[in-house]
């Protein structure tokens, strides 16, 4: 699987590398929106030191943090997300379903968006500085960590069970885009948004729990039960999508 791994990957880059103009409108447009956030935070602060409980530093944190997560699963999964809607659609899975591999790990890692490992890589180094100038001790960091792959897992599990409804229903593209709106707006403090929106974004569909999360270990405001929530809805979410992937493939006509 890691040899797999490595040649899908080589052809990746060879994809980023011949579609060079694309490649660096994605890099470019992805600091853009991470200046825009940071900008707009600027403003917010200027007014107050603290809002919501949380102060300017706390906040970088945060948008930093949900940054981080957003382009990570973009670098790892959506290029594969991208392809696997087309080839659903298109009656194409063919050549991957007589592989002598799991075609769900398979299409999971089909694809990688090297364009986003450049807004990785530039929140990453901003998020150091941040966690370096919070003062997060090594069991923060440890715990921080955990929340950023369990955050990155959710995406990929919630964005898989929207491509794997292609199997039934075409022209799903409005609907794909559902999750990306809901992390997006799940990129403030939870705080700020009514009770029964905090309940629901927290603990039955937890957008607000994956962005939040990590920022709040690193406060050390968090219960660890949320850490365990998060990883148990993880878990839920990818059992879900692997049973719907099996009874899509029931329904899957070939092109051929």
């Amino acid at each position: 699987m890691i040899k797999l791994y490595r040649i899908l990957l080589s052809q990746s880059l060879g994809e980023s590398l011949v579609y060079r103009g694309t490649s660096i409108l994605t890099a470019i447009f992805g600091i853009m929106f991470y200046l825009i956030a940071l900008v707009t935070g600027t403003v917010y602060f200027s007014f107050s030191k603290s809002i919501f409980g949380w102060d300017f530093l706390n906040y970088l944190n945060l948008i930093t943090t949900a940054n981080l997560i957003s382009y990570l699963y973009q670098f790892l999964f959506v290029s594969g997300h991208e392809h696997l809607t087309e080839q659903i659609l298109d009656g194409t899975l063919d050549y991957s379903l007589v592989r002598p591999v799991n075609s769900y790990y398979f299409h999971m890692i089909f694809r990688a968006d090297f364009p986003s490992l450049i807004p990785v890589f530039v929140s990453g180094v901003i998020e150091a500085l941040l966690l370096v100038k919070l003062g997060t001790s090594i069991l923060s960091l440890i715990s921080y960590i955990l929340a950023i792959l369990a955050g990155v897992i959710f995406v990929f599990a919630i964005n898989q069970i929207i491509v794997t409804i292609s199997f039934w229903i075409d022209g799903l593209s409005a609907l794909a885009g559902v999750p990306e709106y809901i992390m997006d707006a799940s990129a403030y403090p939870a705080s700020i948004y009514p009770r029964i929106i905090q309940n629901i974004f927290l603990w039955i569909f937890p957008s607000l729990t994956v962005t939040n999360l990590p920022a709040n270990i690193i406060r050390g405001k968090y219960s660890t039960f949320s850490l365990i929530w998060l990883f148990f809805i993880d878990v839920l979410l990818i059992y879900i999508s692997i049973l719907e992937w099996r009874q899509g493939l029931r329904h899957y006509a070939s092109a051929d």
